[in-house]
């Protein structure tokens, strides 16, 4: 969707229970002016994590844009386009311990009304506590909402939001 004020929600929905220990932020975002846009993931039980607001000054677009609490790099530090890992203004570890069950918002807001831009694509990649999600044949039940669906282990999973598309359904073993 393009990006413009009011602000652009997409969502992914988690349907399998586990405890949140770390979250990372994935965006693709075409836009003539990074520095006019605000933002923020909001986590199922409806916290709100500020990503980014109003940084990048004139330069253009998020590419594999990684939000991650451990990056040496704060996003107020970096530099359009914005490539590669950044720590986010807000604290991501604000979401651990909570249930990654449920529905995961990104919300862009465009605050300057002159340049656009398109949200192409965004994923998340959540971390448990080894064991927290157990199961011999898993299936996220969110049609329409996830692609890309890959346990990368016992204690983590990640999935990408698209527009279109279908849940993939992977087996875990455990």
């Amino acid at each position: 969707p393009d990006v413009r004020t009011p602000p652009v929600l997409s969502s992914i929905v988690v349907a399998s229970a586990g405890v949140v220990s770390d979250v990372n932020v994935t965006i693709n975002i075409t836009h003539t002016f990074d520095a006019d846009l605000d933002i923020f993931l909001i986590g199922p039980n409806g916290t709100r994590v500020e990503l980014t607001t109003d940084n990048g000054g004139s330069g253009d677009n998020f590419v594999s844009t990684v939000f991650d609490d451990q990056a040496v790099t704060s996003i107020t530090a970096g530099v359009a386009p914005f490539t590669g890992s950044f720590k986010p203004e807000g604290l991501l570890s604000s979401l651990n311990g909570i249930s990654a069950a449920g529905t995961w918002t990104l919300e862009i807001t465009d605050d300057a009304a002159i340049d656009s831009g398109t949200l192409n694509s965004w994923s998340l990649q959540i971390t448990n506590p080894a064991g927290a999600y157990q199961c011999t044949s898993c299936s996220l039940a969110a049609p329409g909402e996830a692609t890309n669906l890959l346990f990368t282990s016992a204690s983590s999973v990640s999935w990408s939001a698209a527009s279109t598309g279908r849940l993939a359904s992977t087996p875990c073993l455990r």
